[in-house]
């Protein structure tokens, strides 16, 4: 038979009352800071599950803003092309009526004074910047792509000074680039747009203007019929070309939803894992103060049957 002895009855009522004071302590503190915990002793399996969700939530911001940059970067490229787009319909509209028969050299060269405005137009659009950057000169972003030559020598001409190299946004939430998925957010002006100075007899527009503008200062007919042509082909890749990058934006609008959406939930994971459930808090308290004092109660009574015994 095992005796229990009024001593260690003594110290079990003791090490309740300690442990209820704590638990009290415990949630008076949560219910103050709002918090299951405060340091990594109070709950490290919850302080590690936090920590995860906040390196989660740091990358996934971060892959957020850039995207949005991304995004309105080939909203405004797509923009400018559409109104590159919008200048070569007029230049074709200008070829048909000056390969007529009935124009004159006079009006041939006023048709090529028009020509140069519109050239310059597009020289402008091009050179277009979304805040301190360049739009379409790769990733030399700090020098405009696109300046004239001497307009002398060569009337018309239009040359690419930018780069080839890519800048890209990240598709997902690897830190490894294939597994992620890249897109790119630049572009190369001269791929889109040419260089009539390095490529005077390429089809893009650039080289496609300048040689429609020779013609018209030359007063050659059939240089202007077959610009015609050539103006069609440089409007459809143009076109084709604001298509991809408004195609590249509308993807990019897909990730940041789908990466907004995995933040919401991340937050709420983060809120499940941190936040007290304060009615649940506050009813534990109550039952906590209770036990104390009925802890505190009994070990009264404990010291003075034992008094008691050792004074009787």
């Amino acid at each position: 038979m095992i005796r229990v002895t009024g001593l260690m009855t003594n110290r079990e009522v003791i090490a309740s009352h300690d442990n209820a004071v704590d638990n009290l302590y415990d949630v008076d503190r949560q219910i103050s800071s709002g918090k299951q915990f405060e340091t990594p002793g109070d709950a490290p399996g919850r302080m590690g599950e936090s920590l995860r969700i906040n390196r989660n939530l740091s990358v996934t911001r971060r892959i957020i803003e850039n995207a949005r940059e991304g995004a309105n970067r080939l909203k405004l490229m797509e923009s400018i092309l559409d109104q590159v787009g919008t200048l070569l319909i007029r230049a074709k509209g200008m070829a048909i009526r000056m390969a007529n028969d009935t124009m004159t050299s006079e009006d041939r060269r006023v048709g090529a004074q028009e020509m140069k405005r519109t050239l310059e137009q597009m020289v402008s659009l091009a050179n277009t910047k979304a805040g301190e950057q360049y739009l379409f000169s790769g990733t030399n972003v700090t020098r405009p792509p696109f300046h004239f030559t001497d307009p002398r020598l060569n009337p018309g001409s239009v040359v690419y000074e930018g780069n080839h190299r890519e800048e890209t946004v990240q598709q997902g939430f690897s830190p490894r680039q294939r597994e992620a998925g890249l897109m790119p957010v630049t572009e190369a002006g001269d791929r889109i747009l040419g260089d009539s100075a390095s490529d005077p007899f390429g089809d893009k527009p650039f080289p496609v203007m300048r040689r429609f503008l020779v013609g018209l200062l030359a007063n050659n007919q059939p240089e202007i019929s077959r610009s015609i042509d050539e103006l069609d082909r440089a409007i459809h890749f143009v076109t084709e070309r604001a298509a991809v990058l408004g195609t590249r934006e509308r993807a990019i609008r897909t990730t940041v939803n789908r990466l907004e959406k995995y933040t919401i939930s991340q937050k709420t994971l983060k809120s499940q894992n941190e936040d007290v459930d304060i009615p649940k808090a506050v009813s534990k308290l109550a039952l906590n103060q209770n036990f104390l004092a009925l802890s505190t109660k009994a070990s009264r009574d404990i010291l003075r049957n034992t008094q008691n015994v050792l004074f009787s």
